[in-house]
């Protein structure tokens, strides 16, 4: 027994590092000085990194079941794991400067390194409790991470909204859970899905749909999204940009599996389902993007888009193979092309603690690399070649056409178009006109945050960290190499897409 338990947890290695990792993390942040607390990051990143080696060495294997086949180790979430890692590291590198000095800087840490092992569990989970406690694991440590901003009244709100759907969100996930388990006497997908051709076709529909309420609020899906706006305008900008790629990301690993693996398309008409939602998604975040004058906030709809075409991914995958690859592509684009453009706020907001689009006129005079990272990085994500964002959304128009979802890809295409507008609001601005007077950038930002007496000594003099800087220029290489030689990345997901 105990020879068997020991080569259960050698499927784990990564999560278990990840699970010892926080252990450590929470009493070094407690034992250090308030203000001195980078170590903490740092160990946390160097921690992080080591997990990937195992992870690494796993995408080759064989799939393997562990825990009585509650949890799979195979190519898809080894990849998905791979994934979610490297955004957590990148948003740490993102974060260091930013939460200098903080008294919580350590447990920032590790609360991301926290989620990040929620992340891993809901990849390769296969049981529907397994899933719930995944997902709980994600959102605890998403909503302390919103709220760590105790002196901003907008963070404690953010937090509390945060907290009301996520509450509601997983008690309505549960109870579909509980239908489904009743219809079918397993937790298991492969049971599930053995067993569910034999049960009530009307039950089978509510059950599903009460569960995607869960996997939907993870994701960002309309009308679940509601809590995206505020929250990210609230959280601190590394959170929101940590929120913005890292849960969504788990969120669709577990969506596909759930859906490909548990309900066979002849059963409940899922891919149409999904394909409507991506349509809605995708449209809603855009036209909402376009009255935007706060860079976050107009992000986070940017970010409800994005989730709309990655939908398209999940949709097509379940009537072509196609789908999955275009899903795992855009992903990888997404993760780097989102967090790049994250970071340039973040290196703004640090220079002139204003994240209002009125400072980022004339930066291209003013911060010419930032100005043409964040030019770069919004491009790609409104699909401009060659960037990465170009070459995901063509994968996934071509699985769209693949799956005979046409009219996904027209409306796609005409969101994509829309993107345009929004993007440009940001970018022109920056080329063509003068650089704003910090006056007019701090009553700006005064008149939005009720700061009325805010004194611009106050509130623009930070300095852009090297650290930061050198991050946005790995993150914006990257971004190019994806849209330049997309073989690269093709070439993991000829293994990765395999559930």
């Amino acid at each position: 027994m105990q020879m068997d338990m020991s080569v259960e947890l050698g499927k784990i290695v990564p999560e278990l590092w990840l699970a010892m990792l926080v252990l450590i993390l929470i009493p070094m942040s407690t034992f250090l000085p308030g203000g001195h607390k980078q170590p903490v990051t740092w160990f946390a990143i160097g921690g992080l990194a080591t997990s990937l080696i195992p992870s690494a060495i796993y995408l080759g294997q064989p799939t393997r079941a562990a825990f009585g086949g509650t949890y799979l180790v195979d190519p898809f979430a080894i990849f998905l794991k791979l994934l979610c890692v490297v955004a957590s590291m990148v948003v740490l590198l993102i974060s260091l400067e930013h939460f200098r000095g903080w008294r919580a800087e350590g447990e920032i840490s590790a609360m991301v390194v926290l989620a990040t092992l929620g992340m891993e569990l809901l990849a390769g989970s296969t049981n529907l409790i397994l899933i719930a406690l995944s997902l709980q694991i994600i959102t605890v440590a998403s909503y302390i991470l919103v709220g760590m901003l105790k002196e901003e009244p907008r963070s404690g709100e953010a937090a509390l909204k945060f907290f009301l759907f996520a509450a509601t969100a997983g008690a309505v996930m549960l109870y579909g859970m509980s239908f489904i388990y009743g219809l079918t006497g397993s937790l298991s997908l492969i049971d599930i899905a053995q067993k569910l051709p034999g049960a009530n076709l009307a039950l089978v529909v509510l059950g599903l749909t009460l569960l995607l309420a869960g996997y939907g609020y993870e994701i960002t899906i309309f009308p679940f999204h509601a809590w995206v706006p505020d929250t990210y305008q609230g959280a601190a900008t590394p959170i929101a940009a940590f929120l913005s790629v890292g849960p969504k990301a788990a969120g669709l690993a577990v969506l596909v599996r759930t859906l490909l693996v548990a309900f066979p398309h002849e059963l409940s008409a899922w891919p149409e389902v999904v394909a409507v939602s991506a349509a809605v998604t995708m449209t809603f975040g855009n036209i909402v993007a376009l009255r935007q004058h706060d860079l976050k906030r107009l992000l986070a709809y940017s970010s409800i888009a994005q989730a709309g075409y990655l939908l398209m991914g999940v949709a097509s995958a379940g009537r072509d193979p196609l789908g999955i690859s275009g899903l795992l592509f855009y992903l990888v684009a997404y993760l780097f092309m989102n967090l790049g453009a994250f970071a340039v706020v973040t290196a703004i907001e640090q220079e002139k603690h204003s994240v209002e689009l009125t400072a980022y006129q004339g930066l291209a005079r003013e911060k010419p690399f930032l100005a043409l990272s964040l030019t770069l990085f919004l491009l790609s994500l409104a699909g401009i070649p060659p960037l990465g964002g170009f070459i995901g959304k063509t994968i996934l128009f071509g699985a769209a056409l693949a799956a005979n979802f046409w009219w996904l890809m027209l409306i796609a295409a005409i969101n994509t178009a829309i993107s345009l507008y929004y993007y440009a609001k940001v970018l022109a601005p920056m080329y063509l006109q003068p650089p704003a007077k910090s006056s007019q950038i701090n009553r700006e930002l005064a008149e939005r945050t009720n700061r009325l007496d805010a004194e611009p000594e106050l509130l623009v003099s930070g300095v852009v960290s090297p650290i930061l800087l050198a991050t946005i220029g790995l993150v914006e290489i990257v971004t190019l190499l994806i849209g330049v030689f997309p073989e690269l990345v093709l070439n993991m997901l000829r293994l990765a897409k395999q559930l």
